[in-house]
């Protein structure tokens, strides 16, 4: 091929890659150090309120989705009611509006035991100091299939609680008649994962504009001194299903318990190595979805991860982060 060919060809095909580039995150989240983000907005303050692991569940507030966010306290600051281990440094929030109150579920337990629990606290406003802890909801052992950690709840024909990190996976039960309430036979409902796979973090969402909800997880490593093999760190995955509750699969028609399903949202890209901890929301203020996580900056390696954000669009049926 001539080079001048080559030249007036050569933009065509850049052009045609751009499409295919994965987002970066929108501005505004880099400088916030976070684990496990779970978001919501409050009409009546218009403020998004932001919730995240450590320092018992940490709060940040912002006007707008690209901040500034500004720290306020904790939602369980003199620690949660549950005596177990970890119940000053909770983990892995997930936040929900139900019954006009607030609601931010959170975990108690301590890397690699099964010794664990997930709590609940309520407040009518989820500004700082407004939490009333409410304690335990559901809790696990080392005699468990499942590790009672990472809760996520939506309400589909009632309140359904999903849990659940490596060991045998990700599992749901219902609550009843309150956000506090077991109301099903543990495990419950298996929904991903399983024989071990590094797959935690599940939540489920159904988009406005789609008859499907998709459970979302996190899949890989997530912490650590160096990086492990190129793909085996954290990424986000997702399966869709008809009903709340499943059974989900991935893009190519495999079940999310299967070994491996799951199909890729969001990877490792440009500087965001191992993004995970996703929760998603409709955002009222824009009227889109959005998706939010945690990062590591990959300049910055091993450093600590940090607030990612980014819409999705499911217009093709599945969700692509744009």
């Amino acid at each position: 091929m001539k080079l001048t060919s080559l030249a007036s060809f050569l933009p065509a095909v850049l052009s045609a890659l751009s499409v295919f580039a994965t987002p970066n995150p929108i501005a505004g989240g880099d400088g916030i150090v976070v684990r496990d983000p779970a978001i919501a907005y409050n009409s009546a303050s218009g403020k998004y309120f932001l919730f995240a692991t450590d320092e018992n569940i940490k709060i940040f507030t912002s006007t707008s989705l690209t901040g500034p966010w500004e720290r306020h306290g904790s939602v369980v600051p003199n620690c949660s009611v549950i005596q177990k281990q970890g119940r000053c440094n909770l983990w892995a929030p997930d936040v929900f509006f139900y019954n006009n109150r607030w609601a931010v579920y959170y975990s108690v337990s301590w890397i690699g035991l099964q010794d664990s629990a997930i709590g609940v606290a309520v407040s009518d406003t989820m500004e700082e100091g407004t939490w009333t802890d409410l304690g335990q909801v559901i809790a696990s052992t080392g005699a468990d299939v499942f590790n009672a950690i990472d809760p996520n709840v939506i309400d589909d024909n009632g309140l359904k609680l999903a849990f659940g990190s490596y060991w045998e996976g990700i599992y749901q039960i219902g609550l009843w008649p309150d956000v506090n309430n077991q109301a099903s036979d543990l495990p419950g409902t298996h929904l991903a994962g399983g024989g071990g796979r590094p797959a935690e973090g599940g939540f489920v969402y159904k988009p406005q504009s789609q008859p499907y909800f998709y459970l979302f997880f996190s899949e890989g490593t997530t912490l650590s001194d160096s990086k492990p093999a190129p793909g085996a760190e954290y990424k986000v995955l997702v399966g869709r299903g008809h009903s709340g509750q499943g059974p989900f699969y991935d893009q190519n028609g495999s079940i999310l318990t299967n070994a491996n399903a799951g199909t890729l949202v969001l990877g490792s890209h440009d500087n965001v190595y191992a993004p995970g901890g996703q929760s998603v929301i409709r955002d009222p203020v824009s009227g889109r979805d959005v998706m939010v996580y945690h990062y590591i900056p990959n300049d910055k390696y091993p450093t600590n991860s940090v607030l990612g954000i980014n819409y999705l669009d499911f217009s093709s049926g599945w969700p692509v982060v744009v």
